[in-house]
């Protein structure tokens, strides 16, 4: 109930005045042994090992204890599996501005819900694994519970496209393009850096034969054509050439159906 108050809370907060959510280290924090996550050179972000004494999470050389509960939150209560409309969108909400307005802030919660990918043998919506669970989501019975999911991985991937087809599949994704009228492909409204995203070597590989509508790795199919004699062959195409031929015949010039 407390973390509830403080979502609705949090919700009528103007959104430009959420980044009171994240703080810079103190010199304190900085000169603690810890495990942190922190950008390099360049822009691209790495896992380090810290742990800073009192377990804050680091990002950017930013304090995200406050975001990260949220999202521990937000991922207990997809768990809770009941009651989505009034304890689960409140918070993916939250998040969903939090990230629309503060770019550390989305760049945390992609590395956190959204990290490289390296298996893709399986479709995005199975699985135990925060991506998992939203993904599933896409596809709800709920109108409102399935917009904002949907909403929020958008977000996280820049509101780009082809990055989120990546992560979720067009099949999963295809209720939110659509509303969107982004169904042929590019980009949503709002503006982000321009930063790229890094993909894995394994994804890299894996990509020619990822199926783009379920999301995840096939592997090729026989062609049957391969399996044939030099016969079968000649005759599957002399029954080709007869299909076309009796189809020529029987077809009604489509001029004759419209009268001149």
């Amino acid at each position: 109930l407390l973390f509830s108050n403080a979502v609705n809370l949090l919700s009528n907060v103007p959104v430009s005045c959420l980044d009171v959510l994240i703080c810079p280290l103190t010199h304190e924090e900085t000169t603690q042994e810890a495990t942190t996550l922190d950008e390099l050179p360049g822009d691209k972000t790495t896992e380090k090992e810290t742990v800073l004494k009192n377990s804050t999470m680091v990002y950017n050389g930013m304090n995200m204890e406050a975001i990260h509960v949220l999202l521990n939150f937000m991922e207990k209560r997809i768990d809770k599996g009941s009651s989505y409309r009034e304890g689960l969108t409140p918070v993916l909400s939250l998040l969903t501005e939090c990230s629309r307005a503060h770019r550390n802030i989305r760049k945390f919660l992609k590395d956190q819900v959204l990290p490289p990918l390296r298996d893709v043998t399986n479709r995005p919506e199975v699985g135990s694994t925060v991506r998992n669970k939203l993904v599933r989501l896409m596809t709800h019975v709920d109108l409102g519970v399935k917009q904002i999911a949907a909403e929020f991985l958008f977000v996280l991937c820049k509101e780009r496209v082809d990055s989120l087809l990546k992560y979720t599949g067009y099949g999963n994704a295809a209720g939110l393009l659509a509303a969107r009228g982004l169904l042929a492909g590019g980009r949503g409204d709002n503006w982000y850096s321009e930063d790229e995203d890094t993909d894995t070597e394994e994804y890299k590989n894996a990509k020619p034969n990822i199926n783009l509508i379920t999301g995840h790795l096939e592997e090729p199919m026989p062609n049957p054509i391969d399996e044939m004699t030099e016969e079968q062959k000649e005759y599957e195409a002399m029954k080709l050439v007869n299909m076309l031929d009796k189809l020529s015949r029987y077809c009604i010039p489509i001029h004759f159906l419209l009268g001149f």
